[in-house]
């Protein structure tokens, strides 16, 4: 520092020590935009009764112009401003897709409440993101599999490029899943599942005591002292396991209950993640040493546990995204659901 400093070059030098990613530097540009909102006093809150629809006039309709142009500069100021024309419509929506779960464009009560929330605190999610960011390495393995846990998503990279995304069920607000480094050095078909005792003692055992036929209806049975599920379509881990050095004993795999990866909130396992496509990924896994397709299928159907090694064990990165970069350099808010950007800014700010 003080040699760069000497020389003239400090803010090269500065620039240099920040992550090399361009989110990263859109974050820190989105951070400038936040603190200057900030600095200016921040947005105006909208009544919690307000309901508009297209067309119509009213007051709110310039409250929400107003907090809409907060954050962007939004559609141009018509003749009739106190009127919900198409083009604040599609404003509304724009924003919406940043920032919810689906581009609806209603003012409901959930989308108020995202609407409310002070620039204080997603200045502090941007800072909290940024912080998240420097806790990883300054470059990413080309090929990883990401498992996102703010946005519930997965993605698999090859050679830096994002070639497959789906959707991923993981630890709800108890049972975070959390932020580690790892790889995935097997495919296991058929696993069997050796139940934890936390959630024998609290859930099956219970089950069981009220039905005495439900350990041998879900395939149950007693191995050295603990509870284990054998293979099959009732298994908690479905048809694949995806093996990782874990060291906090949360796993990447299937799962049968197929509907949850269609709800809006997937925060729901006791911290592992669970695949929408385990078949999909554990095929492009496979296939660059021929096992993968009919063989993969063929595999499968024998129904017995087998574990394949991978030639080239793939890196898995676990991190925890609430806000979102859009290429425009947008930005969007997800929930803070496990309280975790509260926490870091709290840390941050040295309190």
């Amino acid at each position: 520092m003080a040699s760069a400093y000497a020389s003239g070059g400090l803010a090269a030098w500065a620039a240099n020590l920040s992550p090399e990613a361009e989110v990263y530097a859109a974050l820190a540009r989105a951070r400038l935009r936040y603190a200057a909102i900030v600095d200016s006093g921040g947005w105006p809150d909208l009544p919690s009764d307000l309901r508009l629809r297209l067309g119509r006039a009213g007051p709110g309709v310039l409250a929400l112009r107003q907090r809409l142009a907060a954050e962007d500069a939004g559609p141009p100021r018509p003749d009739q401003p106190e009127v919900l024309d198409r083009p604040l419509k599609q404003s509304l929506v724009a924003w919406h897709t940043r920032n919810g779960p689906e581009a609806e464009g209603v003012l409901g009560p959930a989308t108020l409440a995202r609407l409310n929330v002070p620039a204080a605190t997603r200045l502090a999610q941007v800072e909290a993101n940024l912080e998240r960011w420097r806790w990883l390495p300054r470059t990413l393995p080309a090929d990883r599999l990401e498992i996102d846990t703010g946005g519930a998503e997965g993605a698999l990279y090859r050679e830096g490029r994002r070639v497959r995304t789906f959707r991923v069920i993981v630890g709800a607000v108890r049972d975070p899943t959390p932020l580690f480094l790892s790889e995935i050095n097997g495919v296991v078909l058929n696993p069997p599942w050796n139940v934890p005792d936390r959630i024998a003692r609290e859930e099956i055992l219970p089950k069981a005591a009220l039905d005495p036929g439900y350990l041998e209806r879900n395939g149950f049975v007693q191995l050295d002292g603990r509870l284990q599920q054998a293979p099959g379509p009732r298994s908690a881990l479905g048809l694949v396991k995806f093996d990782l050095i874990s060291p906090f004993g949360v796993f990447l795999h299937d799962t049968p209950g197929r509907e949850a990866f269609r709800l809006r909130e997937r925060h729901l396992s006791h911290g592992c993640m669970r695949v929408e496509q385990p078949l999909v990924l554990a095929d492009l896994l496979l296939a660059p040493q021929g096992r993968g397709g009919s063989r993969l299928a063929a595999d499968l159907a024998a129904g017995r546990t087998q574990r394949i090694a991978l030639s080239r064990p793939l890196a898995l990165v676990v991190v925890h995204w609430t806000v979102r970069v859009a290429p425009d350099g947008q930005v969007g808010f997800l929930d803070d659901v496990y309280g975790w950007d509260a926490r870091l800014a709290l840390a941050l700010s040295g309190m």
